[in-house]
């Protein structure tokens, strides 16, 4: 029989070796809504994410909007806002930069070998990633979906292409 167990005493009891990885960086380019970086921080502290860039050149957002959705995550992750013209220098120079985007071309998430230092981008919740961003980019992945809907929100695609980053490197 299965019995429910609270999550801090379940991953307690079966911990994974944070400490001597590497993690992949998460950078989000322009998005308008509270709630969704909240989401995205709470994610890349879920998945154990070094850092989260919000590429914005005029945040307007209340931190109580975002901690709203983030919870303790917000203070638990390296995370921040920064402008077009300088994300890139807060990036280690051995990291793939990799979108998430349906861009031409773009490769099967689940047919790509992902590297470890890996910085995913996701881009603007109506407009998506900027083309001069794609550019810098060593490749774009998309996600297979089988539905009618063929657009879904930045973090539930993080959530896929991170949790597909971790069976790669940790199973």
């Amino acid at each position: 029989m299965t019995n429910y167990i609270k999550s801090r005493a379940f991953f307690g009891k079966n911990p994974t070796d944070q400490k001597t990885r590497t993690h992949p960086i998460i950078v989000c380019w322009k998005l308008t809504s509270p709630s969704n970086i909240g989401s995205v921080l709470r994610l890349a502290d879920n998945m154990g994410c070094t850092k989260v860039l919000f590429v914005d050149d005029e945040p307007s957002f209340k931190d109580r909007n975002i901690k709203k959705t983030a919870q303790t995550s917000f203070k638990a992750i390296d995370w921040h806002f920064c402008d077009s013209s300088n994300w890139m220098e807060q990036i280690p120079e051995d990291y793939k930069l990799i979108a998430i985007e349906t861009a031409e071309p773009s490769y099967d998430l689940y047919k790509t070998n992902l590297a470890e230092r890996t910085a995913f981008f996701v881009g603007n919740e109506k407009v998506g990633l900027d083309n001069s961003l794609l550019q810098k980019c060593e490749k774009s992945i998309y996600i297979p979906m089988k539905g009618h809907n063929k657009s879904m929100n930045v973090s539930h695609a993080l959530t896929i292409v991170l949790g597909e980053w971790t069976r790669q490197h940790y199973y």
